[in-house]
């Protein structure tokens, strides 16, 4: 009985190895020819609330009391509804020695017609047909290679920030629980910051490998955050003088599946948590999320 006992014991922990011990390897397949078509939302998924303090950096005139805020307050309320009625596309294709080619174009949706344009007061119609002219054609060009690393190095770093997001793999074999960093930077200053305290966290983690109908399915959790306070002084050819204490603190949370069969994501969402207080406020969330089409 005890040798039985050992033997089962012995072949339960081989077998619990053998799956801990499991390595996949993320590679985008897409063959010559082809591409991947994906919807790509980019929304706010609760009120946003942005405050634009101008006055206290740029020692605004006595008699406007609000500093300028209000109509730029007012400015990026219009943009912001003009952009959130808009649909993204993203289209994959397979490039030269071994790169994935990304490019993002966004137009407007069917909840955006130009009877809107029509019916919009005369002092919101310029802006409206310029969002329109504007969002007509490619927001986003960038690349990975196959094996899952950043190709378009020249990037904007808000640019790059996205292939990053939604389209960097891990350039190894990994197995469950190992862990990878994404090319990112959420938070970017200049030499009128002056940080007093920083903390960062960069992590992408294979949380399961699982069969779904025949199909092994990586399961990707993404935990970023990037956390900075400090002193931002006005620049010196605006004027200078003006100092704000600053906090800026964002976050990026996201579970995706992947097919290690057929390269490409299954499912992906995440949500981008940004809340900054100084020379601007703000307290808003994101949803990050990519549909096959």
């Amino acid at each position: 009985m005890k040798l039985r006992l050992t033997v089962f014991l012995a072949l339960f922990s081989i077998a619990l190895f053998g799956q801990r011990a499991q390595t996949v390897d993320l590679v985008w397949k897409i063959g010559d020819g082809d591409s991947l078509t994906y919807a790509t939302v980019m929304s706010d998924i609760d009120a946003a609330s942005i405050e634009v303090n101008f006055g206290q950096l740029f020692n605004s005139p006595a008699d406007d009391p609000e500093g300028g805020s209000g109509d730029m307050s007012a400015f990026f309320q219009k943009f912001n509804e003009a952009f959130g009625n808009l649909d993204y596309v993203t289209t994959l294709t397979n490039g030269d020695d071994g790169v994935v080619n990304i490019v993002m174009t966004t137009q407007p949706n069917d909840d955006t017609q130009p009877a809107d344009i029509a019916s919009a007061d005369s002092e919101d119609v310029g802006l409206l047909e310029t969002m329109h002219l504007m969002t007509g054609g490619i927001v986003l060009r960038g690349s990975v290679y196959e094996t899952g690393s950043i190709h378009s190095f020249w990037l904007k770093n808000n640019q790059k920030n996205l292939v990053a997001l939604f389209f960097q793999l891990p350039t190894s074999p990994v197995s469950t629980g190992d862990k990878w960093a994404l090319d990112v930077n959420l938070i970017s200053n200049d030499a009128n910051f002056k940080c007093d305290s920083s903390y960062r966290v960069n992590e992408a983690t294979l949380a399961d490998i699982k069969e779904v109908n025949g199909e092994t399915i990586a399961v990707i959790q993404y935990n970023i955050v990037e956390y900075v306070s400090g002193e931002f002084s006005m620049p010196a050819f605006l004027g200078g003088g003006g100092k704000s204490e600053t906090e800026m603190d964002i976050s990026y949370q996201g579970i995706a599946e992947f097919s290690i069969d057929q390269g490409h994501w299954v499912a992906y969402d995440g949500i981008m948590s940004m809340k900054t207080k100084g020379v601007m406020t703000t307290d808003k969330k994101t949803k990050f999320t990519l549909i096959k089409e």
